[in-house]
């Protein structure tokens, strides 16, 4: 079910990491460590995302090496809409038509507010894994080893020769590698296992006693990550989508014999930019506080005074999520270990630029101003604003900078979209070529969330599928260059 995708939250499905205590932000987190979720199993973080679909906008790409431009992606992007199954909100949404028609009300410059996008088939969840692998399932050529964890890439002269593997029972084998490898293993692992492998900055590696195949400094750098910071918006009228109705009969049966319904959406009802700033509403108004608070790693009483919702599952309201859609703030991805089996230390360094906060201010004042428009008022959307005993000495309004940077900074968790640690590029600090070919060793590409240079105005998965697309097309030499 689409809806419940934060169900798999700490599953056997997820790797589970954390990240390391962040200085600037995740005050009302446990240990302000975020929980970082990241997919185990076919389709990787596909198979636990929240579906979200998005291209972000032309301006995104502007600075992406040559290939790899908006005009250049195009006809990927319509590849994808077709194979990943792009389908939009209903429109008969009330929240849906209140967002879309609250941007004909506001006439302001660059705002957009549009209803959401995702990906799903017939009420099922929809990801690579469903549009390519399973058509791919009987191909003689593919073999697919399951509980099979990848310990080490091995080279012999700086030439791909295989990768060391551990089975499930814990024996050890070695895949030999004839012409070349594509890494995929994502944002986190992907610089971990070329780290310990022998590939990424000296000091790193001379640190941990790794012996250096090749010093590729921006291995694990640049790592970025859109904050969410969720501002709760309460309701008269009885128009979101409360745990009392999600257990109705109606809602039940619509779902099982029809695949529509609520249980068949993703919640997320619609998506809006103004410049670099972006909203989302997701249209649940309760959930269960055990669930939200733990997948989030909130301290309860931040979790209690940002969800008024926590203890009414008949509570009528929405959650805006405000974010900073090209954040400036960069962290790194480091060993911990030698041992592949130990997590990474991962630093997003959240708000470490201040321009971040402001960019996120912008965010918030966009979603107040939705809320004084027509449908919205009829509604009786009022915005909640949170008791936070850090920030009882400020004025208790969202309008004031230092109040909502306040709450920023205790409230924002993960956007689920870490990418760029091992970035595109043709600068000294990059770490794949323009053809995805890791630079200074042969037979090794990377495809995943690590390559991305910089950040997109939205939700990356249909983007990086696009990438995928043009990479093929690269090492079946069928591209038009």
């Amino acid at each position: 079910m689409p809806l419940l995708a934060p169900m798999m939250q700490g599953t056997d499905v997820d790797w589970a990491y954390k990240t390391e205590s962040q200085l600037f932000s995740s005050r009302g987190h446990r240990r302000y460590k975020q929980n970082w979720p990241r997919g185990k199993g076919l389709g990787g973080s596909g198979q636990l995302n929240y579906l979200v679909h998005s291209f972000g906008k032309s301006e995104d790409y502007k600075g992406w090496p040559k290939g790899w431009s908006h005009a250049d992606l195009l006809p990927y992007f319509q590849r994808v809409s077709d194979s990943m199954n792009v389908i939009p909100m209903p429109e008969e949404e009330y929240l849906t038509k209140a967002f879309v028609l609250a941007e004909e009300s506001l006439k302001l410059d660059n705002v957009s507010l549009r209803k959401a996008m995702y990906t799903a088939k017939k009420g099922s969840r929809w990801s690579t894994h469903h549009a390519y692998l399973q058509k791919a399932w009987n191909r003689e050529n593919l073999h697919i080893l399951t509980n099979t964890l990848v310990a080490k890439i091995l080279f012999e002269n700086k030439n791909i020769d295989g990768v060391r593997v551990i089975y499930k029972n814990g024996s050890v084998g070695k895949i030999r590698v004839r012409k070349e490898m594509i890494l995929c293993a994502g944002t986190v692992n992907t610089p971990q296992l070329l780290m310990i492998s022998g590939i990424g900055p000296v000091s790193e590696l001379e640190k941990h006693k790794i012996a250096a195949v090749h010093d590729l400094p921006g291995v694990g750098r640049n790592l970025f990550d859109h904050l969410n910071v969720p501002i709760y918006v309460n309701l008269r009228e009885r128009v979101s989508i409360t745990l009392v109705k999600l257990q109705t009969l109606l809602e039940v049966f619509n779902y099982f014999v029809f695949g529509t319904g609520w249980l068949a959406t993703n919640g997320v009802m619609g998506l809006g930019r103004a410049n670099n700033s972006g909203i989302l509403l997701f249209g649940v108004a309760s959930a269960e506080e055990k669930l939200l608070k733990v997948i989030a790693n909130f301290e309860t009483e931040t979790y209690r005074s940002l969800f008024p919702s926590y203890n009414d599952s008949m509570h009528e309201g929405f959650v805006y999520l405000v974010s900073c859609l090209q954040p400036k703030s960069r962290g790194n991805v480091t060993l911990r270990s030698v041992n592949i089996r130990d997590p990474p230390k991962i630093n997003p360094a959240y708000l470490q630029n201040p321009e971040d906060v402001m960019c996120t201010q912008q965010g918030i004042n966009l979603a107040l101003e939705t809320l004084n428009t027509k449908l919205f008022r009829e509604y009786g959307a009022k915005v909640h604003v949170p008791d936070l005993e850090e920030c009882r000495h400020l004025q208790q309004d969202y309008r004031d900078p230092d109040y909502s940077e306040c709450v920023i900074r205790i409230a924002g968790f993960t956007g689920y979209h870490p990418c760029g640690t091992c970035r595109i590029g043709t600068d000294v600090n990059a770490v794949v070529d323009e053809e995805l070919k890791v630079k200074g060793v042969r037979g090794l590409r990377i495809m995943d969330a690590s390559v991305m240079p910089s950040p997109i105005s939205g939700t990356p998965n249909s983007v990086l599928v696009a990438m995928a697309e043009r990479v093929s097309d690269l090492i079946l030499d069928r591209t038009s260059n």
